[in-house]
């Protein structure tokens, strides 16, 4: 079924025992996962498949939780596990827990190799087609109660590449640019979303995570002297070390280095693209996206000037891998 399915066949009945979510647009998978989750009051339990064998997974799924209510047994897909042990897979389907739902969060644009059935449901997390992102995007808006004008939505489309996550967070932005008026209109698309070429923005990631401390400090100062947005240009930042760590994890999980451009859809600088995720660990990756979050939120709530802010924030993105002590070697 396509994503938009799930919540009709969520409210038929309980969820079905398998659901392997896949495709490559990462905001519909885990907003798929977020409709399962609210079906009933699960126990979650979320798996990084790094590393991870089978059993330990049946272990989890056949042995019932602590408190009242099913477990909701969520793997994250980064690797190839689920093909690697689909029949294991098919095995489990074929006599399920009673006591535990598995959710495989894939992405891969490839349907699953474990075919559909009574148990398994595939649920497909695929890009949007162009008619169809207009009306995503005004039903985005809908989600946060505020209208939108169609000028504004299709000044928004234009000036975006198309990526769901990209769309959510500028109507997330706008949203609160609006502030308590009940419609987002063109002059807040125009004042918000600049129609400068999308690498300007990119300049400033790709010179952080090249650990380029003077060469990000120039390219700060100079978008927001352009007036570019602060929220905007850490949205970027948040994208495209999202990227740099799901790149991390799929390489650590040996997957071939084309196959995870591939996945990842990264189609205008594959090998610039890798070099970021060899120079740096993943470690290194989680922590830096953390300080991400965490500038939005001091922004967000006041915690700061702009300036200090994103200049701490850059500065921090762009310090060098520590170097390993002795015991560490």
């Amino acid at each position: 079924m396509e994503y938009r399915a799930l919540a009709a066949e969520l409210k038929k009945g309980p969820p079905a025992p398998v659901y392997l979510l896949y495709g490559a647009e990462t905001l519909l998978r885990e907003r798929a996962v977020e409709q399962i989750k609210e079906a009933e009051p699960f126990q979650v339990l979320r798996i990084d498949t790094a590393g991870l064998e089978w059993p330990s997974v049946a272990d989890e799924l056949y042995t019932a939780g602590f408190f009242s209510g099913r477990k909701l047994v969520v793997l994250v897909d980064e690797g190839n596990f689920v093909h690697n042990h689909r029949e294991d897979v098919k095995a489990y389907a074929a006599a399920p827990s009673t006591s535990s739902v598995l959710v495989a969060s894939i992405p891969s644009v490839k349907a699953p190799s474990v075919p559909e059935s009574a148990s398994v449901r595939h649920v497909a997390c695929l890009p949007l087609r162009p008619d169809d992102l207009a009306v995503w995007v005004q039903s985005e808006f809908q989600r946060r109660g505020r209208a939108v004008d169609r000028a504004a939505v299709a000044a928004l489309l234009e000036r975006s590449d198309g990526s769901l996550a990209m769309l959510a967070g500028r109507v997330e932005n706008l949203v609160t640019y609006a502030g308590a008026r009940p419609k987002v209109e063109l002059a807040d698309v125009d004042a918000l979303v600049r129609g400068q070429p999308a690498h300007k923005v990119y300049e400033l990631a790709l010179a952080a995570a090249s650990k380029k401390p003077g060469r990000v400090l120039e390219i700060l100062h100079r978008l927001l002297a352009e007036g570019e947005a602060a929220q905007r240009l850490l949205w970027q930042l948040a994208w495209e070390y999202r990227k740099i760590v799901e790149g991390k994890r799929l390489i650590e999980a040996g997957r071939r280095r084309f196959e995870v451009t591939s996945l990842l859809q990264i189609t205008y600088y594959p090998d610039k693209f890798l070099a970021l995720v060899d120079g740096h660990t993943l470690a290194e990756l989680l922590e830096k996206h953390a300080a991400i979050l965490e500038t939005d939120v001091a922004l967000k709530t006041g915690g700061g000037s702009e300036l200090p802010l994103m200049t701490r924030l850059v500065l921090r993105l762009a310090a060098p891998s520590p170097v390993p002590t002795a015991a560490a070697r």
